[in-house]
């Protein structure tokens, strides 16, 4: 009877023997110090802060930075833009300048031409004012004074195509030594009656020899005429 009980106290005793162990298992074990590992919650706290104080103040830097190439280009374009008003003005000063000279060498290339064809008027004027008066109808005195007239006017036509235009002088202008060419003078007293009544001033057109001529705002031939003695 007694060997028959021993496998069963060596069971227990090793039953009672586990729960010791396994507490012994579970203790905390000791650490070496050398092997710990210290972490400081303050320091790191303090260094996000610098990081962001170091950000903020390179935005700062970069804004200002940009404010200042703002401000730079802001400058350079109002100078661009006083540039381009000057060089516009300067191209339509230039274009102006163009304009005029062209007119003007215009002008002089027909000048000895146009001079040269008022001889020819002259002819046609002086013709006209010889024929007697009045024309028989359907004679050809009148044929020709008629052809004569219409040349004359064609003659007219092209130089004022030319810009070259004859001088409204008529008798009783006062003379003007920039546009007439006075030819003789006669006292006012044996001028005859004057048009329109009236007496003679002094230095009144009287005759007219010669038609003057314009060509654009300059003299081409200035007009020959009689006028009253100047005084």
């Amino acid at each position: 009877m007694s060997r028959s009980f021993a496998p069963l106290r060596s069971v227990a005793m090793a039953v009672s023997r586990r729960p010791a162990a396994v507490a012994a298992a579970a203790a905390p074990r000791a650490v070496p110090r050398y092997a710990q590992r210290w972490y400081s919650t303050e320091g790191s706290a303090e260094l996000s802060v610098e990081e962001l104080n170091k950000k903020v103040a390179e935005l700062e830097s970069a804004k200002a930075e940009a404010e200042k190439k703002s401000t730079d280009l802001e400058a350079k374009s109002k100078e661009l833009e006083k540039d381009i008003l000057y060089h516009k003005a300067e191209i339509q000063t230039l274009n102006r300048r163009v304009a005029d000279e062209r007119a003007k060498a215009s002008e002089y290339a027909i000048t000895s031409f146009a001079r040269n064809l008022l001889g020819t008027s002259d002819v046609l004027t002086t013709a006209l004012k010889h024929v007697p008066k009045p024309l028989e109808p359907g004679s050809p005195l009148e044929q020709l004074h008629n052809g004569v007239e219409m040349t004359q006017k064609a003659m007219y036509k092209t130089f004022q195509e030319a810009g070259v235009t004859k001088m409204d002088l008529k008798k009783g202008t006062v003379f003007d030594p920039n546009l007439h060419e006075a030819t003789f003078q006669i006292p006012k007293e044996v001028a005859g009656p004057k048009e329109g009544g009236g007496e003679w001033g002094a230095g009144e057109v009287v005759e007219i020899a010669k038609e003057g001529w314009m060509i654009g705002t300059r003299v081409l031939r200035p007009a020959q005429v009689g006028v009253t003695q100047i005084e």
